[in-house]
């Protein structure tokens, strides 16, 4: 990306060395995979109802192995950690802090992501198939946690983080953090967003703490929602003390 260097009158021992080292440059880069290029993300969506749950669903396509040639089994891919996180608009908050006689952004008032409610859930990925299928993961919140808090009936999230490692190591996604504030739209995929995007974050990893178990795996609650889904870990009930 950057502009041609001229080395038709470098000294031959200058020429070399970077030669040498434009090539290094060359091979690391093909080494390093891109965004979306081992697991793509497809999407994240939010469906509501009457019953009990708000259902948000994380959909990825496995597209390549990390490390085929000493997998056990090149066609699966094991050890892999899904953490997604959510954020919701409490208008029941807003309207208390009104109440109250409290205005956004002055002394004593509040900030706008004070507004958030703020959720998170894992799953451990046991093992799954790299046939450029497209996998899906549900995670459940209650519908009377929207309806006390105002966001039942316009449920679409404030944002979300979807994060995965592989055997510890983290996997960019290219659309891994959305979200919205001020009428403006931040993804990852824009390199202009990246404060805002890491302060929120931020903001969800530490948040979500106060909501731990919240939201939860649906296959947690019922074995159904795993069609679509790869082998995950099911943590049998623990026994009461």
């Amino acid at each position: 990306m950057k502009s041609l260097i001229h080395l038709s009158c470098a000294p031959i021992n200058k020429l070399v060395p970077a030669v040498i080292l434009l090539c290094c440059s060359s091979l690391f880069s093909q080494s390093v995979p891109r965004p979306g290029e081992l697991i793509q993300l497809n999407g994240v969506t939010l469906q509501t109802g009457t019953g009990k749950w708000l259902t948000a669903t994380v959909t990825f396509t496995p597209r390549k192995h990390p490390n085929a040639e000493t997998a056990y089994n090149k066609d699966f891919v094991d050890d892999v950690k899904l953490t997604f996180y959510v954020a919701f608009y409490n208008k029941t908050r807003e309207g208390n802090f009104r109440k109250e006689g409290k205005r956004e952004g002055q002394q004593g008032g509040y900030a706008e992501p004070d507004l958030y409610d703020y959720y998170h859930a894992e799953v451990d990925i046991v093992t799954m198939k790299v046939d450029g299928s497209r996998k899906e993961l549900h995670f459940l919140l209650s519908n009377d946690l929207a309806e006390r808090d105002g966001f039942n009936r316009n449920p679409r999230p404030v944002g979300y983080v979807v994060e995965m490692t592989i055997g510890g190591k983290a996997i960019e996604f290219q659309d891994g953090i959305q979200f919205e504030s001020g009428g403006r739209k931040y993804t990852q995929s824009k390199a202009d967003h990246a404060r805002a995007i890491q302060a929120f974050k931020d903001y969800c990893k530490e948040k979500s703490r106060d909501n731990q178990g919240l939201l939860v795996p649906a296959h947690m609650v019922s074995a159904s929602y795993l069609q679509n889904a790869p082998a995950v870990r099911i943590q049998a009930p623990k026994n009461p003390q």
